[in-house]
């Protein structure tokens, strides 16, 4: 049990201590009225009420003590270095101090923050751990002023020393067992090559950094369970990458933005599933839709790198290939974690959206409508074999989608053939139905998925 668990623990104890103290107090005065009332002697004084005890860094449970201890040295922290942004900005426009007197100051000053955390780490460790934060968000935005406007360090020097903050400020993190400074190093990390970088053609290095920075947060996530921390920085890194492939990806970078989205799939892939194969952990709901989200994401950047200009026939492959990928994930599901039943029904509802799109990018008109409808034939006729829930209810879904279709879009371009070939199709298929709902209802609603 670390610090934080001990004081904790400790709080709890004081706290249920003094709830039951209370209790006795209050038993005590209503024996003593009793006592009172029956010898005819006057009121018998109460005893004082216990007070709650607060202890070291725990942040108690009133409002002063969360104040006191939570949001006053953080706000504390934020302003501080908000004036020394300030201080340093007048020292400029004043002329007051050479530049390189500047620098020296500013990482004095984040310097000193840092040191005095280390001095005051062991009797005030919440303390100390925000004014580390505020030490090192000082020397990142110092390295990035000696770099860019100052020209001090070459860009080699500054990445070196801003790499070497991240790594230091995550291994601070476990010491400490906070969340907060990894976010921080996290944030700090990601925002690096926007702020020392001028070179937007060198995306190779870009893309190599990013997943030099998500390894170490996939370790820092998994070593401490901080799910939020690995979570922040997948969606960050997709971010950062979709934005990239959205605004300057040319075809000259299509391997380059391949190798990397696929390596940064796997390395968030082995994020969401390391508690399961590692500690055999079950998949929570948030971990089912962080997997979701990777998928998503790469599913995306396929797009914007494989289609950027959204043609039918790009769209069409890039759909259709990975709503195969997913429906392969799914089967894999299946047969390896079948317990997983949440993490399975998502991944198939994803495949079969994406085979729906896919035909609606490959085809049109009626074509579209009558596949849609042999889809939904189909997908409804698996849930019937492997009797599925969720499989049923998508067909069924999948025909209502094509009924929207056809009364919203196609009414007005269709011919009347095509309408009358739709709607005859459309209406047999939903009789067809019904009466196989009449005909086995007793069976279907009684088994389990």
């Amino acid at each position: 049990m670390n610090q934080q668990e001990e004081i904790r623990e400790l709080q709890r104890q004081a706290e249920q201590l003094a709830a039951e103290m209370e209790m006795s107090r209050r038993r005590l005065s209503e024996l003593q009225e009793k006592l009172r009332q029956l010898s005819g002697t006057g009121p018998v004084p109460a005893p004082p009420p216990v007070q709650p005890v607060a202890v070291g860094d725990s942040g108690g449970g009133s409002l002063e003590n969360f104040i006191g201890l939570r949001v006053i040295h953080l706000i504390g922290i934020i302003v501080l270095v908000i004036g020394l942004s300030i201080g340093v900005k007048y020292a400029i426009d004043r002329n007051l101090v050479s530049e390189a007197m500047r620098i020296a100051l500013a990482y004095s000053a984040g310097l000193v923050l840092c040191f005095l955390s280390l001095r005051l780490r062991r009797g005030y460790s919440g303390f100390s751990a925000i004014l580390f934060s505020g030490g090192m968000a000082s020397l990142y935005f110092t390295t990035y002023a000696s770099f860019v406007y100052y020209g001090m360090m070459s860009f080699g020097v500054a990445f070196a020393v801003m790499v070497l903050l991240t790594f230091v400020t995550t291994a601070r993190a476990l010491q400490y067992d906070r969340q907060e400074i990894a976010l921080l190093g996290l944030v700090g990390a990601y925002a690096i090559p926007f702020l020392i970088s001028s070179n937007a053609d060198r995306a190779e290095l870009f893309f190599l950094y990013i997943l030099l920075i998500n390894t170490g947060i996939l370790f820092l996530s998994y070593r401490r369970q901080w799910k939020p921390v690995g979570r922040l920085a997948q969606g960050i890194t997709w971010l950062l990458f979709l934005g990239w492939s959205s605004i300057r990806f040319t075809p000259g970078f299509t391997g380059t933005a391949t190798l990397f989205m696929s390596l940064f799939f796997l390395l968030f892939m082995a994020l969401a599933f390391a508690g399961k194969v590692l500690k055999k952990h079950p998949l929570t709901p948030n971990d089912v839709h962080q997997v979701w989200f990777n998928n998503m994401a790469y599913y995306v950047g396929l797009l914007f790198v494989f289609a950027p200009a959204y043609e039918g026939g790009d769209m069409a492959s890039v759909t259709g290939l990975f709503s195969a990928f997913i429906a392969l994930q799914t089967g894999i599901y299946f047969s390896l974690n079948r317990e997983e039943k949440y993490l399975r029904i998502v991944h198939l509802v994803f495949a079969l959206v994406l085979a729906v799109l896919y035909v609606v990018f490959e085809w049109e008109g009626i074509t579209v409508t009558l596949l849609w409808l042999l889809m939904s034939v189909l997908i409804f006729g698996w849930g019937v074999w492997v009797k599925s829930v969720a499989l049923r209810v998508s067909g069924i879904g999948l025909i209502g989608l094509t009924l929207l279709k056809l009364l919203i879009f196609d009414s007005g371009s269709f011919s009347p053939v095509q309408k009358i070939i739709a709607y005859i199709s459309l209406g047999v298929l939903l009789l067809v139905l019904s009466f196989f709902y009449q005909k086995f209802r007793g069976k279907i609603f009684s088994e389990e998925e």
